[in-house]
């Protein structure tokens, strides 16, 4: 009986000195320790993942509430007129970003690359992201669009 009773708590110490392990290496991995060029590039995917998913709440985290930005015909845009309403996909659904130049100054940051849109016959737009680290991390504060 004491057998079994050491056997259990051995078992319990070892199930919870595995699952801290885990746990920490998890953390570990989705930390941001990566340079912050990296966590840029990460960013402009996650927007673009997110405006082609229609994932408003995202997209709500990733573009700061004082966005503004330039629309292909010059007019200015701020973040509800770049966030897809109702749910839908966004009109970066299946776009790739490439080409994509970062450069950090401080907790600003500048984003230069093109954006392929999905399509039989998809136009390149060359895209320009500034973004401010905050303290809820990388968001999008400026950006210009064009073909």
């Amino acid at each position: 009986m004491a057998y079994a009773r050491s056997r259990s708590i051995t078992y319990a110490i070892l199930f919870i000195w595995v699952s801290t392990t885990l746990s920490v290496a998890q953390q570990q991995a989705t930390a941001p320790t990566s340079k912050p060029e990296d966590q840029l590039m990460q960013l402009e995917r996650d927007w673009l993942t997110a405006d082609g998913k229609g994932d408003a709440a995202s997209l709500r985290r990733i573009i700061a509430d004082d966005f503004i930005g330039s629309s292909f015909d010059g007019g200015l845009l701020s973040k509800e007129d770049i966030i897809p309403q109702g749910g839908g996909p966004g009109g970066f659904a299946g776009a790739i970003p490439s080409d994509t130049n970062v450069r950090v100054f401080g907790d600003t940051a500048v984003l230069i690359g093109v954006i392929t849109p999905s399509g039989s016959q998809p136009k390149e737009i060359r895209a320009t992201l500034v973004c401010q680290k905050r303290p809820q991390g990388w968001q999008i504060i400026a950006a210009r669009l064009t073909h």
